[in-house]
């Protein structure tokens, strides 16, 4: 499972411990993304307001789609860097005008 990014992160110069790091710090990043996005779509669950479902999706869009299209993409599709970039920015962007929604809008 390891494989593939590990070699990536080998050819460009870097050592078995960067790329473990790298991959633990991706996988942290993603559990308290999930984890707050839970919580928030928990929130609106037992109050029914609009704008913690909003935040929600923000959240899930900003952090862990982002998250999960980077390793994936190239490791089981083999996508380019800049397909990956471009996907993971639009969830970004998308995540970012959710959150925004909650804030400014009147969801």
């Amino acid at each position: 499972m390891f494989g593939p990014p590990l070699q990536t992160v080998e050819s460009g110069g870097g050592t078995t411990t960067v790329a473990v790091a790298v991959f633990l710090g991706q996988a942290i990043a993603f559990v308290i993304a999930c984890w707050i996005a839970k919580r928030s779509y928990d929130g609106y669950r037992d109050v029914r307001r609009t704008p913690l479902l909003w935040l929600a999706l923000g959240i899930t869009l900003l952090a862990a789609v982002p998250t999960v299209l980077r390793f994936l993409l190239p490791t089981l599709l083999g996508a380019s860097s800049v397909t990956t970039t471009v996907l993971a920015s639009v969830s970004e962007i998308a995540g970012l005008t959710a959150i925004l929604y909650t804030v400014y809008g009147r969801p």
